[in-house]
Parts: structure tokens; C-alpha cells; sequence
């Protein structure tokens, strides 16, 4: 079963939430999708990110070092749209 792609972009915001302010590495963002039981190609999953940095959701960095290394961080964007999803649920 494949899961859907709002519950992918639903837990990549979870994740990058929970190490607001901090950003996380594509790796590590696999790495939690695989550990919350939703396996996703990589492929897969960087489509799913480049769809939530052109939403305005998290916004990317790069290393100048290593241009090759993005890192995604929660943007206030991002942060407002959890609050809102978190609030919705309790009613």
C-alpha cells in the first residue's frame, strides 16, 4: 500500500516541527517516513519536499561547501498550518 501524499507532507511538517528550529537533512526526514511505517522512495520523497518549499511550508538550505546537501527547515508557514490541522482535530 502506498501511502498518500498529504500523509507524507502531513509527517515531513511533524518531523521538521519537532526539530524546529533546527533543519534535517533528506536522510533523516526518510528515515522518520520509514520509522512511522510509511515507506517512500527517495525519489519520492524529494518531490513531496520541493511540493512543500513551493508551498511556502519549509524552506531549503544549502551547504556552500557542498551544494549537493539541502536541508529543509519549517518555515511560519509551516508552523501556522500544523496549528491550524492540531486545532481542527480537537473539535
Amino acid at each position: 500500500m502506498n501511502p498518500s501524499n498529504e500523509i507524507i507532507r502531513t509527517n515531513i511538517l511533524i518531523q521538521l516541527e519537532a526539530a524546529y528550529p533546527v533543519s534535517l537533512p533528506s536522510e533523516t526526514l526518510q528515515q522518520g517516513l520509514q520509522l512511522a511505517g510509511l515507506p517512500t522512495s527517495y525519489p519520492t520523497l524529494v518531490k513531496q519536499l520541493e511540493y512543500l518549499a513551493d508551498k511556502g511550508f519549509l524552506s531549503l538550505s544549502r551547504n556552500e561547501l557542498y551544494p549537493h546537501l539541502k536541508r529543509y527547515k519549517l518555515s511560519t508557514k509551516g508552523i501556522d498550518f500544523l496549528d491550524n490541522e492540531n486545532a481542527s482535530q480537537h473539535f
